[in-house]
């Protein structure tokens, strides 16, 4: 198990977003929906709706990470370490010499968030993506001797660079 979960403290990864156009994509007009209308679209949409309100964005997103957290420190309390290759196994990713690439197809790349944890027992690495509903939260552990340097968010996929 992971141990004391509670005093390991998260770093995030400012990751580079390239695209196409290299910008968020908008989000999706809900009035013609009707009835079809989700809940992650009509949340969306009311985001969106608030460019000028940057700091509500920014406080959102803190809390929404501060959920994540602690729905990620049961999910991790409640099983096994996940090495590096299980994760990528179960994602579809693979390692490639020292960079790390995990498909993650997603129209809003600036919501990712790559966070990093290390104590002396272990080195994790989480990946958020609030796009989908409830969230994608995904945790793995590297080797203690390495580290994220970078990432960078590349036409749905998400490239991390161990060093």
């Amino acid at each position: 198990m992971f141990g004391s979960y509670d005093n390991m403290e998260w770093m995030r990864l400012e990751l580079s977003i390239e695209d196409d156009l290299n910008k968020q994509k908008s989000i999706p007009d809900i009035s013609k929906v009707g009835l079809d209308v989700t809940a992650e679209i009509m949340h969306n949409t009311f985001l969106n709706n608030i460019p000028h309100l940057d700091e509500i964005k920014i406080s959102h997103m803190t809390m929404m990470s501060e959920i994540s957290d602690a729905i990620e420190g049961d999910k991790i309390l409640s099983r096994e370490n996940r090495s590096l290759d299980l994760f990528l196994s179960d994602v579809g990713g693979i390692l490639d010499g020292s960079k790390i690439k995990v498909p993650l197809a997603t129209d809003f790349p600036t919501e990712i968030i790559v966070e990093t944890c290390r104590n002396e027992n272990t080195n994790l690495v989480r990946i958020l993506s609030p796009e989908i509903f409830g969230g994608m939260i995904e945790t793995f552990e590297i080797d203690k001797n390495q580290r994220i340097s970078s990432g960078k968010w590349v036409n749905n996929l998400l490239e991390l660079y161990l060093e």
